[in-house]
């Protein structure tokens, strides 16, 4: 039950970006926050209830769960703070693209954050019924961002091919000295 709530999570990202280039209904509009929170109590849910398969000791376990929580802060920053609120998530549509920041790093930088929390998270309890969930959502991601990067996002943003053309979808670049002196 849990992986279809997940699957329905995604659904309702994707449907909410539809939204914003196509009649930007404002009763679509919630989907977005009604999806994060079937994820945050699907989360809870599996992390609460998930057996403990393997450890890696005490210190390892909170060095997991801190890293997890950084790469939480990271993501909420990421989709809430770096990019300007209102316009992302109530306005819904004629958003300005941000490239700038973290979004200068790569297109999709939230990838990378949510990622890497479920695997830590999964790490510092020793579940696999986490990994399995790391797993699914890292994957439900991916095809989000594609379909973001593909459809939505060249409708929703003026100048976005410029953007894909400077800067890598999920992966930063890593610049060597060479390229910065330039």
């Amino acid at each position: 039950m849990a992986y279809i709530l997940i699957l329905l999570a995604f659904t309702m990202f994707i449907i909410y970006d539809y939204n914003q280039i196509m009649n930007n209904y404002k009763f679509l509009r919630p989907l977005f926050f009604l999806g994060a929170l079937i994820m945050v109590g699907v989360t809870l849910f599996v992390f609460i209830n998930a057996d403990t398969g393997f450890s890696f000791g005490y210190a390892f376990t909170i060095i997991f769960y801190a890293l997890a929580f950084v790469s939480l802060i990271m993501l909420v920053y990421t989709l809430f703070f770096a990019i300007p609120f209102e316009d992302a998530y109530i306005k819904g549509s004629k958003q300005k693209l941000c490239t700038k920041g973290i979004y200068s790093l790569c297109r999709h930088p939230g990838v990378l954050f949510l990622s890497n929390f479920y695997l830590l998270l999964s790490l510092g309890k020793g579940s696999y019924q986490l990994i399995y969930l790391w797993i699914l959502v890292t994957l439900c991601n991916l095809v989000y961002v594609t379909i973001q990067d593909k459809y939505t996002f060249p409708v929703l943003f003026e100048d976005y091919s410029k953007y894909k053309e400077k800067t890598p979808f999920v992966f930063p670049k890593i610049k060597n000295r060479e390229e910065t002196q330039k």
